[in-house]
């Protein structure tokens, strides 16, 4: 019985490889403004300052459509909001072309952030109804690793785009791309999800029943472990959109490296963000598995981490090294950027499966506030301070301490209810995609 319980289908892996897309073209869709900033700056005539706006302005809106997209996709399923979510971005994309002022591309930005809200949560909210708790880890990584993987994968490939044919051709090769996405998933994304049906019956529907009523959605949204868990996702959001935003411009303007290096250096973070939540989340799976403990398998790997990436930062935005301050400045955005697996498989923990869509929506509209916050904060430290390599400075050390306090909160305080959480583990959600 406990081997069929943890089988993966084949289907499940497809589904599971669409998502992994999914998370690609949404992560090169974002990533397109950094590579092409200093390109539009130019262009545009704007300050420092005027480019934070820009980096937070995508975020506005970006909340309230996962908290929205969340909620839809518990009433009507993810397949038609995640299909409608991608066409209103690729759309964007190709709007964004027509750029010409700073007022038309803070529109473009925002209505872009809208499209893009739901997608994270969606997708881990998608990928955890098909696969068993034992292998959440590893399978949300193989979903989310989609993000800095794409980033990665994309970088040279838009950096020569953005070079050779001007930055707008980017932001096109993007929206196609975001098209022909729709159509295999409308035609392939069609069945249930795997379930544990024969486990519920043995167990009885009541028992599922009073987990859920247990698990009330508003307890776990105002409580504790859901707050400190959000304000880590909202640090790893500030860390992460700084490496979208602003690093690139940081290696070009300040460590004045040629475009033949940054077309390899930009992609660097990203694939060792890949390689991390693999490796974490491997560990991460055994330790639950071992255990059967939330806090031992998830909480005991996301803290330690949380704080390497903020020693990291503090490190790499001091020392002098190139080479260096690409290694530990790497490595900071690498760690920080733990909460976006870890934080969604600690949250299938704390709530019943009815309610996985909307609290991954309000999780991912918290997490995201970080991004509005973030990119402003490092722009306003650039134009106001002496020089640009000292603003860097002071943005990445104040990055550095906000994962260091969200990250340590989690590490210490974040402990699941004994009956809420070892109930959940035996049973498996029976929803549709």
């Amino acid at each position: 019985m406990e081997k069929k319980k943890n089988e993966v289908s084949k289907k499940t892996w497809v589904i599971i490889f669409l998502l992994f897309l999914l998370t690609v073209i949404s992560n090169a869709d974002k990533a397109i403004i950094g590579f092409a900033s200093v390109s539009i700056i130019k262009e545009l005539g704007l300050s420092p300052e005027q480019w934070g706006v820009v980096g937070s302005v995508f975020f506005l809106l970006y909340s309230l459509s996962a908290i929205l997209g969340g909620s839809l996709a518990d009433k009507i399923g993810a397949k038609k909001v995640i299909a409608g979510m991608v066409a209103i971005w690729s759309i964007v994309q190709f709007s964004t072309i027509f750029v010409s002022s700073f007022t038309y591309l803070l529109v473009t930005r925002i209505i872009l952030g809208a499209g893009e809200g739901p997608s994270y949560a969606l997708a881990m909210t998608a990928a955890s109804k098909y696969l068993p708790k034992e292998k959440l880890g590893i399978g949300l990584t193989l979903v989310s690793v989609g993000g800095p993987l794409g980033v990665a994968i994309s970088a040279p490939a838009l950096m020569h785009l953005i070079i050779n044919y001007g930055w707008r051709s980017a932001f096109i090769s993007t929206g196609v791309v975001g098209f022909l996405w729709i159509i295999v998933w409308l035609w392939i994304a069609k069945e249930k999800a795997v379930t544990d049906t024969e486990l519920v019956a043995t167990k009885g529907s009541a028992q599922l029943s009073t987990i859920q009523t247990e698990t009330k959605f508003t307890s776990v949204l105002f409580s504790k472990n859901f707050i400190l868990v959000a304000l880590c996702g909202f640090a790893t959001y500030w860390s992460f959109t700084i490496g979208l935003n602003w690093l690139p411009n940081y290696l070009e303007n300040v460590r004045h490296l040629s475009e033949g290096t940054l077309k390899i250096v930009v992609a660097l973070p990203w694939i060792m963000i890949t390689l991390s939540q693999i490796i974490f989340s491997t560990i991460s799976d055994r330790l639950y598995h071992k255990t059967k403990s939330m806090v031992k398998g998830r909480i005991f790997v996301l803290g330690p981490v949380m704080l390497a990436g903020a020693v990291s930062y503090f490190v790499g935005a001091m020392v002098n090294s190139n080479i260096l301050a690409i290694v530990l400045l790497s490595l900071g955005l690498t760690f920080g950027c733990i909460t976006l697996v870890m934080g969604p498989a600690i949250l299938v923990d704390l709530v019943s499966p009815k309610h996985q869509g909307k609290i991954q929506g309000w999780f991912m509209a918290l997490t995201s506030l970080g991004g509005i916050v973030g990119p402003y904060v490092t722009g306003y430290f650039i134009e106001h301070s002496a020089n640009p390599a000292v603003g860097f400075q002071y943005a990445f050390q104040l990055c550095g301490l906000i994962l260091l306090v969200f990250g340590g909160l989690v590490w210490m305080a974040v402990r699941p209810k004994k009956t809420e959480s070892s109930a959940l583990l035996d049973v498996n959600s029976t929803n549709v995609i």
